[in-house]
């Protein structure tokens, strides 16, 4: 369309020069004309009172006739004097008045003659020159048209190819129907674009693939062989909390492993794998998995789960989001007595106050799922760290961002508010072909 309208206005361009031009060619035309007339009623007259010297000279509105005969008083109009032999065009707003003068041996020759303005004839000009305007419009539109899709045809198949879900035979004729001009290039281009492409998403995925075999079965393997050291150690013995810190770094390592799996999961696995994931049991499940490091912190955490929320996402997507959220608040980053909130839209973590961190409970989950109800004995610390960084707080932005989802820092409006995760909505209920 864009180039229908700049050949359309191109061609009025155009239509507007050729009016000009018309014009004074025309304008040039009518002079040529007038001076002929002009010289050929000046022959005559030179003739007719060259033999006849008494005859009687025509004086009216439309043509006069002047002759200074030597050693008489000039007759001629005194502003007529002063030209020069030659046919003059006379300024006149009501008519077109012109003078033609000439020095033969009667004496000076001046002839006057008018042509009045004809309306008809300016209105036959006008609609003219606006005829060819239009046309020009016109003419520069169907050419415009007719350029366009002759340019654009190849590159709408070549689009309509790029965009189909395999471009294969398509994309190759038309680099070779037109391999000779610009749309054979970039269909070579966008040939050897999707190769590199290709060869990346197969590396991708083989990575993938070997990273998750290859890097998880060592980490099992660690985590089982500290379990039994752990179990093969008492509860006071001096190597316990080595070995806590190392079962705790690898789960660290396996959360984070599993993070980076499905960051860099194609588009294409991405879509295939969604499905409705429970958030109530999803939370109770990762609470259960950090309680120790919850309660070696000395963390109280007061959590509100609507019942019967689901998210529409690959299953395992939401279990590694609050598995990096429960690992955050785990390190301490967000202070010891904290709230969350879950429901359809989100969850929110926010910061508790003394008095109602002092009657922080289980709420609506199991009592075996939920934080321990006994009251931490430490001091809340005032300034708790809220690096967007800490904790993998940034590991857990950057797969909300792959995936769609919203993770909103803290803010001065609510400043009770540590996190908000924003998640997709759930997806509608599916109903039975039974009814």
């Amino acid at each position: 369309m864009r180039v229908v309208v700049c050949c359309a206005a191109l061609g009025g361009a155009i239509g507007v020069c050729l009016a000009f031009v018309a014009e004074q060619i025309s304008d040039h035309f009518e002079h040529v004309l007038i001076k002929e007339e002009m010289n050929a009623e000046m022959d005559a007259q030179i003739a007719q009172h060259g033999s006849d010297p008494d005859s009687e000279l025509p004086r009216s509105a439309w043509k006069s006739l002047y002759i200074d005969r030597p050693g008489q008083p000039p007759t001629s109009p005194l502003a007529l004097r002063s030209l020069t032999p030659d046919v003059h065009e006379l300024d006149d707003p009501h008519n077109d008045r012109f003078t033609a003068i000439r020095i033969t041996p009667i004496g000076r020759v001046t002839i006057v003659a008018a042509l009045p303005n004809s309306p008809a004839r300016e209105r036959r000009l006008s609609a003219e020159l606006l005829a060819m305007i239009l046309l020009g419009i016109g003419l520069g539109a169907w050419l415009g048209r007719m350029l366009a899709g002759s340019m654009l045809a190849p590159v709408l198949r070549l689009s309509h190819e790029v965009d189909s879900p395999e471009p294969g035979a398509e994309l190759q004729q038309i680099a070779v129907d037109h391999k000779a001009d610009e749309v054979g290039a970039l269909a070579n281009a966008l040939i050897r674009y999707r190769t590199r492409m290709n060869l990346a998403i197969e590396r991708e995925v083989l990575f993938s693939a070997d990273a998750g075999h290859e890097l998880r079965t060592p980490l099992s393997v660690l985590q089982g062989a500290l379990d039994l050291q752990r179990e093969s150690l008492g509860p006071t013995a001096p190597g316990r909390r080595r070995i806590e810190r190392m079962r705790r770094s690898a789960a660290d390592m396996g959360t984070l492993l599993d993070a980076l799996l499905l960051i860099a999961r194609s588009d294409e696995a991405q879509d295939a794998s969604t499905a409705p994931v429970e958030l109530g049991s999803t939370l109770a499940s990762v609470i259960a998995e950090f309680r120790e490091e919850l309660d070696a912190g000395q963390i109280t955490i007061r959590l509100r789960c609507a019942p019967n929320v689901r998210v529409h996402a690959p299953p395992e997507l939401l279990r590694v989001v609050l598995r990096l959220l429960f690992r955050s608040i785990a390190s301490g980053a967000y202070g010891t007595r904290l709230r969350l909130d879950a429901d359809m839209r989100g969850v929110v973590l926010a910061s508790e106050d003394a008095d109602t961190a002092a009657t922080a409970i289980k709420a609506d989950l199991p009592a075996q799922e939920g934080p321990a109800n006994e009251q931490p004995s430490v001091v809340e610390d005032a300034n708790p760290r809220r690096s967007d960084e800490t904790g993998g707080i940034g590991m857990l932005r950057r797969l909300c961002q792959r995936y769609g989802w919203e993770l909103e820092p803290a803010h001065d409006a609510t400043p009770s508010i540590l996190l908000n995760l924003r998640l997709s909505p759930p997806a509608p209920p599916a109903t039975s072909a039974a009814g």
